[in-house]
């Protein structure tokens, strides 16, 4: 971990430790991955005003993010099956991190560890869903997530049709993973990530188990998505959940205005990270048009393309109160469990500390485009 230097450090770490059908399920995206590689690269095109003789010798990271203290404008993303990436163990090592980092974690619903299990480990975490055919369901895990004091609820709006992961098909993945002649030698390669797979716990849903009936497999869960919902269902969600309410997937000015008007609390600017729509605007140069859109009544999060703290400091900059990260814990995750997590958030976090001090700021929250470039977004 000592040599570790940035995020890119981390997920080629995590290209050597996990077998490839496995990195390429986290690292890949949607048909030819144009919006997966625009998430990245639109940050590319934002410039900082270098300010001098600034004093600068005590800076704030501290913020919040829809009313909860957190030590920089970051939380976890929810990722599905992340804990198939550390023996079955993965979302209490990251949950486990960002407590210890100061910042929230969000458990999404299709994990391998359950939220009864994170919660027993760091106490009250974020929970994410999605709307699913059986509302029963939905009202299931709404009211266990209430029961474990879960502050805020992030509802993905982003996958209710599929898009189809190249990288995956080619590697014939399947889900549990399965190890066959095709894929034999890259799961041989890794017996590490293998022997921990075969002790850990059992990849899969754990979380509907006890609320569907009969066998809970991953392709029956992912069945449940309901391509229906609209935001009348949202409106019945606002009014079963107590807590505050984000929606995770808002990349057009209409669409969070209508997220406003039923009650969210904050939107998140998200396209999945690629993983359904390819072609989709990148995050960053959708950020401004949602901000906009929100007009001061909520709050907006950005989810997507972030691997540096000069990308938190921009997104910020632009309107967002803080970013999710998705792949960028994920590699961390990957490559060291825990160790590796803490390794992507203070990589971040010294990243974001540097940029906020030469930037002529000594604290986060007054970051404004004053200290960006003119540029097109």
């Amino acid at each position: 971990m000592d040599r570790i230097a940035t995020i890119a450090d981390l997920r080629e770490m995590a290209r050597h430790k996990l077998p490839r059908p496995i990195f390429d399920f986290v690292d890949g995206a949607a048909f030819g991955e144009v919006t997966l590689r625009a998430n990245c690269d639109d940050f590319g095109k934002l410039r900082f005003r270098q300010r001098v003789l600034k004093d600068i010798a005590s800076r704030s990271l501290s913020t919040t993010m829809v009313g909860q203290p957190v030590s920089m404008p970051a939380a976890i993303s929810p990722t599905g099956l992340s804990g198939m990436l550390w023996g079955g163990g993965g979302e209490i090592e990251a949950a486990r991190a960002a407590k210890a980092a100061g910042i929230p974690f969000t458990l999404g619903m299709m994990s391998v560890r359950t939220l009864e299990e994170v919660h027993e480990a760091v106490g009250p975490v974020w929970f994410q869903l999605c709307m699913l055919k059986d509302r029963g369901l939905v009202r299931g895990l709404v009211e266990r997530a209430i029961a474990l004091h879960s502050p805020v609820l992030v509802l993905t709006t982003t996958w209710t049709v599929s898009g189809l992961q190249s990288r995956s098909v080619r590697n014939g993945i399947t889900l549990p993973p399965k190890v066959s002649l095709r894929n034999l030698l890259d799961f041989g390669s890794r017996p590490a990530w293998v022997w921990r797979a075969l002790t850990g716990k059992k990849v899969a849903f754990h979380n509907f188990v006890g609320l569907m009936k009969g066998e809970v497999s991953i392709g029956r869960v992912v069945g449940e998505l309901d391509p229906s919902t609209t935001w009348k269902d949202v409106e019945w969600l606002r009014g079963i959940w107590p807590g505050k309410l984000v929606i995770k997937g808002v990349c057009d000015r209409e669409d969070a205005r209508s997220a406003m008007d039923v009650g969210a609390d904050a939107v998140s600017v998200s396209n999945h990270g690629g993983n359904h729509l390819d072609s989709a605007a990148s995050t960053i140069s959708a950020l401004p048009d949602v901000v906009a859109g929100v007009d001061g009544r909520g709050e907006v999060f950005l989810d997507g393309g972030v691997r540096s703290g000069q990308d938190v400091l921009k997104a910020v900059a632009l309107g967002a109160r803080g970013v999710l990260l998705g792949r960028a814990h994920l590699y961390g995750l990957a490559a060291a469990g825990e160790a590796g997590v803490a390794k992507a958030l203070s990589v971040i976090r010294n990243e974001l500390d540097v940029s906020v001090g030469l930037t002529g700021l000594t604290d986060v929250r007054d970051a404004s485009r004053a200290i960006l470039w003119p540029s097109e977004f």
